[in-house]
């Protein structure tokens, strides 16, 4: 019976990511562009200007200016396979805008389609060359995205491959027990919650070494009693970590940033 049970929970997580991929295609985009190239893997430029795509976080090369920031693995090959995919193409995409067209730094933000309806945005995620991420509530393909996140991760696609056989790269995914200083930037940081509390401006959901928190201007989007489950649970949680104190943080805005509240794993 047991079996049975897992083999139709099986089937329905197969069901759910192909519909989720089937989902993304449009063939009716807001506007159809001719793309000139990547800067990286996440950003293209059109007419001039720089679009980041949606959803994305690849990983980012050596910077040596102002601030020395280390390259991330595989940055200059996520660059590469974007500019291949829109050479396959003939640099035409359509853009399709969502909740913010940009964001703070004035950056235009959109998802991308080839002219059969493609995802570019989910063709990089699925690639393993990125990764998904979730910014400005700009949300429209998000379980697409977590669907081809799922089968790269699956597949030791690229940048699950270079994790698998280099765990101490803590990329893109690195153990809280197992968190460095060095571990500042984007990541999927995973572990045990060990209490959620609440102050009067932030929820805290405190990991061993990490702590994560969620501003109260984004307390609307989140159900504080789902988040005092979570205590005791091995949960993953993906932003921005930075060292504080000595400490290691992450301040999320949205419940797709926590793995059990993602548009794949959320059953409620």
């Amino acid at each position: 019976m047991k079996t049975f049970f897992a083999f139709l929970v099986s089937l329905l997580l197969v069901q759910n990511a192909v519909a989720a991929q089937q989902s993304c295609n449009n063939l009716q985009p807001d506007l159809w562009v001719e793309a000139q190239y990547a800067i990286n893997g996440s950003t293209i430029v059109i007419q001039n200007q720089r679009v980041h795509l949606i959803g994305l976080y690849a990983p980012q090369k050596e910077r040596t200016y102002k601030f020395h920031t280390p390259g991330e693995p595989l940055a200059k090959q996520s660059q590469n396979h974007l500019n291949t995919l829109l050479a396959n193409h003939d640099l035409k995409i359509g853009i399709v805008y969502d909740t913010t067209k940009m964001n703070k730094n004035r950056v235009q933000q959109a998802h991308a389609f080839f002219e059969d309806g493609t995802s570019l945005n989910a063709e990089m995620i699925r690639s393993g060359f990125a990764i998904n991420r979730v910014q400005n509530d700009n949300v429209r393909y998000s379980k697409c995205y977590f669907a081809a996140e799922k089968e790269a991760r699956d597949n030791n696609y690229q940048l699950w491959d270079q994790l698998k056989k280099n765990p101490q790269s803590h990329f893109p995914l690195v153990k809280s027990s197992e968190v460095y200083a060095e571990d500042q930037g984007f990541r999927i940081v995973q572990g045990e919650v060990k209490e959620v509390l609440k102050s009067s401006t932030y929820y805290l959901i405190n990991f061993d070494t990490t702590g994560i928190r969620i501003p109260k201007k984004a307390w609307d989007k989140f159900d504080y009693a789902k988040l005092q489950a979570l205590q005791g649970k091995i949960i993953e949680v993906r932003g921005y970590n930075y060292l504080y104190k000595g400490n290691m943080f992450m301040v999320v805005e949205h419940p797709y940033a926590f793995n059990v509240f993602n548009p794949l794993n959320n059953s409620n």
